[in-house]
């Protein structure tokens, strides 16, 4: 496990070697620093599963802490207007800069002619003074069609308009107007997201769209998993489940921890370890707990097997709290590094069985990192 991270580190050092002696651009304020991610991994714990029919949820806790509250989430930024999503070519003139990890200052280029929007770009603007943690999963509403983030990352307070990589969950519809991007306050499920940041693929998707929507029996002409999420039989289905499991989630958190609050969970869905998501806190972990529960709910829908049953049963022998840390610690594979200078690091390690997504703040990528999220997802 210390071998792949002190791997990982020796490629910073040498992706850093470009940098020297280029023009340096001014920088907004320094990011918070922090505990990196070898540091987290060995604090956290799973505890006993929350088990409800085919889905257990293992809650993580940790001994460490970090503070984050220097950073905004998507859905507090465009609730307060400082963040703003926008297809491609809606703004006439303005520059964009491609992240190249390798490049500083990035390469300058121009916006398309209005009318140049793409499917799988959109320009993200935060004219917040804080930076912007944005998750792989997260789903914005609008412009011509409704997509998702397509992969964890930190923007810069203040920035310049920046291209957005998104996946496209609207397969339907491709509106002549567009227009700008609202937070649908959700989270795509695990099927789907293992397509957009693991597979990168844009099919995958919109199949995985298709099978949510035919598990729980909602309809879309356009086939928008947004409309899906907010189906009257996704409503009934998914919020029933995600109510109860959320109300024994912090009885049993009280029981077994004395009130501190979790970091992050391990899901099992019909007894095998799937997916785990953790944060530096439990502050953190708690803005995105709603959406991420749903999101586990309707990955359990899909996976449902057989006749369907009462969410209050519980159907399976789940695995030990033991099996699900392992599942969380386990870490080998094939170790690749992006890096954007003054903003984040995102390790990739990748094996046959699971992908690893680890997201870090930092100032300078020789530097360690504040580690923000933790992602492991199993392959099926």
């Amino acid at each position: 496990m210390r071998k792949d991270w002190m791997t990982a580190g020796v490629m910073l050092v040498l992706l850093a070697v470009p940098l020297v002696g280029q023009v340096v651009r001014p920088r907004p304020e320094p990011l918070p620093k922090g505990r990196g991610v070898a540091e987290f991994r060995e604090s956290w714990k799973a505890l006993p599963p929350i088990t409800r029919r085919n889905l257990s949820v293992y809650p993580v806790v940790s001994t460490l802490g970090a503070d984050t509250s220097g950073f905004i989430t998507l859905d507090e930024g465009v609730a307060a207007g400082t963040v703003k999503i926008l297809e491609r070519g809606q703004v006439d003139g303005a520059i964009y800069r491609r992240r190249d990890s390798r490049r500083w200052p990035p390469p300058v280029e121009q916006f398309p002619e209005r009318g140049g929007a793409s499917v799988n770009e959109l320009v993200l603007l935060n004219e917040s003074s804080r930076p912007l943690l944005l998750l792989a999963g997260e789903v914005v509403s609008g412009g011509k069609q409704n997509r998702i983030i397509g992969a964890d990352l930190v923007v810069p307070p203040k920035s310049d308009p920046l291209p957005l990589t998104v996946f496209c969950v609207e397969h339907g519809r491709w509106s002549a107007g567009g227009g700008s991007f609202g937070s649908a306050k959700a989270i795509a499920h695990p099927e789907i997201r293992l397509q957009a940041q693991a597979n990168k693929s844009q099919q995958g998707v919109w199949d995985s769209v298709s099978r949510a929507a035919g598990a729980v029996a909602a309809a879309s002409p356009t086939q928008d998993y947004n409309a899906v999420l907010h189906s009257e039989a996704a409503q009934e289905r998914v919020e029933k489940a995600a109510r109860s499991i959320e109300v024994d989630y912090e009885r049993e958190l009280r029981e077994q921890v004395g009130g501190r609050g979790a970091v992050g969970v391990v899901v099992a869905i019909n007894g095998e370890l799937v997916w785990s998501d953790v944060f530096p806190n439990a502050e953190l972990f708690r803005k995105y707990w709603p959406k991420l529960l749903r999101s586990y709910v309707m990955e359990a829908e899909s996976r449902e097997p057989g006749e369907v049953s009462p969410w209050g049963d519980k159907r399976i022998n789940s695995p030990s709290p033991k099996r699900a840390e392992a599942f969380l610690l386990e870490d080998r594979g094939r170790v690749s590094i992006k890096i954007e200078p003054a903003a984040y690091r995102r390790t990739e390690i990748a094996s046959g069985d699971y992908q690893i997504v680890a997201l870090e703040a930092v100032e300078k990528s020789e530097e360690p990192g504040l580690m923000l999220h933790y992602n492991k997802m199993a392959r099926s």
